[in-house]
């Protein structure tokens, strides 16, 4: 009775009606006092950042079958530093469910957003110095989080060999600019030298591809911009968005969530069907 209510309360069609927006808000204002477990609160959409949850636990699930104890999560752009409190937060949730330790990243240079670099950076919605962090604050309240302070093109080239990163396994972007994602994207070209660091698929949130009628966000600006013109320049690593959750009515994050695949990675081939392949394979066949 218990799975059958939660399966209706947790329903696509639910989720879309008045009583989800009531049972959001009443799970909200009651988690506190009762111990509703994180996926339950994800599925319901009712944690404060459903998306990275999801990348998350995805991140989790993936390196527990490819054999990884510990992995690592990154946000580019921390700006006042709740994504990566809520990354900290939930790394210690994700651990006791999947015994999947989370190491968190939060890249920012610490001063706002730089200079835009022309026209494909929204110069006209986005400016020099927006979003900056009280870096002193940010350390006292997240003390989990560790921190990569300075332009993202300066300080992707070496992170990984400074830091020998657990492997890679989500990556929350929020940098806004074109110049800014793309220049992320190089995180990928250290793959090639230090495939241990990576995860061979990579769970990715873009923040800046939905937004007001005024941003004006397009496949020819900002970060599908850099997306598509990363695609285009090479081939053993593509970006592509999450199929599996356009149908997701109820998921407003449905899309932003990305894929990367690294396809030169020595693990991409190693097979983790498992259990699941086996209910496939077993809906398959002939009823006798």
């Amino acid at each position: 009775m218990k799975n059958a209510l939660a399966r209706i309360l947790l329903s696509k069609e639910f989720q879309l009606s008045m009583g989800g927006v009531l049972l959001r808000r009443f799970l909200r204002a009651t988690k506190d006092t009762f111990n509703y477990s994180p996926e339950f609160l994800m599925d319901a959409q009712a944690l404060d950042r459903n998306h990275y949850a999801y990348c998350m636990f995805g991140a989790a699930s993936l390196a527990k079958r490819l054999g990884h104890a510990r992995i690592s999560a990154i946000e580019f752009g921390v700006a006042g530093g709740n994504g990566l409190k809520f990354m900290c937060d939930l790394a210690v949730e994700v651990k006791k469910r999947t015994g999947v330790a989370i190491d968190c990243y939060g890249f920012d240079t610490g001063k706002g957003m730089p200079p835009p670099d022309g026209p494909k950076d929204l110069p006209y919605w986005f400016k020099q110095a927006q979003y900056a962090m009280d870096e002193p604050a940010l350390r006292a309240k997240v003390p989990d989080g560790k921190l990569v302070i300075g332009e993202v093109k300066d300080t992707i080239p070496n992170f990984c060999a400074t830091n020998d990163p657990a492997p890679i396994g989500a990556i929350f972007n929020d940098v806004d600019y074109w110049s800014s994602t793309r220049d992320s994207f190089e995180l990928f070209n250290v793959a090639k030298t230090r495939p241990q660091n990576f995860l061979p698929r990579t769970y990715m949130y873009f923040d800046d591809i939905l937004g007001w009628e005024h941003e004006m966000y397009g496949p020819f600006n900002g970060q599908l911009a850099a997306m598509h013109e990363y695609n285009a320049s090479q081939e053993d690593v593509k970006i592509h968005l999450n199929q599996n959750l356009l149908p997701q009515l109820h998921l407003k994050y449905r899309h932003q969530i990305y894929y990367a695949h690294l396809f030169a990675h020595p693990d991409y081939n190693k097979y983790i069907g498992n259990a699941d392949q086996t209910v496939l394979e077993d809906q398959l066949q002939l009823s006798r």
